[in-house]
């Protein structure tokens, strides 16, 4: 997954500044590989990544069982990083291999973003998502994590 950039974010301080860093995470977890993260683009609310997230031993179908969460955090590295939005691609079933999940509930483009990419497999798929403000339980923690 190419994280290429994010664009007019909101400034969750004072000064209007911000230090956006996308973080990544293939629910349900199986393994460090999991989660992946962005560099910390410094003083902007328009961040250029142009990052690829890789994710290992994942198979088509198992990508039909999981979601990908990407959140765009104000990264602060002395105190509490804040959430500023993201969004969930998945097939919005509300399940995950055979049991009920709170996190398969994307719609609209979330979730038809999700199925070309299932549909395209080895192909590139453009899209731009408007980012959620709130998701209920995001799954990566405020704090950052060391991903290699």
């Amino acid at each position: 997954v190419l994280i290429k950039e994010a664009k007019n974010l909101h400034s969750l301080r004072t000064n209007g500044a911000a230090d956006p860093i996308c973080k990544g995470v293939l629910v349900p977890e199986k393994g460090r590989n999991c989660k992946q993260k962005t560099a910390v683009c410094r003083k902007t609310l328009n961040p250029y990544w142009n990052h690829t997230m890789h994710f290992d031993d994942v198979s088509l179908q198992d990508l039909m069982e999981r979601s990908l969460e990407l959140g765009i955090w104000d990264h602060d590295r002395l105190g509490h990083s804040q959430y500023m939005g993201g969004c969930r691609l998945n097939l919005g079933r509300g399940t995950s291999f055979g049991r009920p999940a709170d996190y398969m509930d994307a719609t609209g483009m979330e979730r038809l973003i999700w199925e070309q990419m299932l549909e395209r497999v080895n192909l590139w798929v453009e899209s731009a998502i408007i980012l959620r403000s709130y998701i209920d339980r995001p799954v990566y923690p405020a704090n950052p994590i060391n991903v290699d």
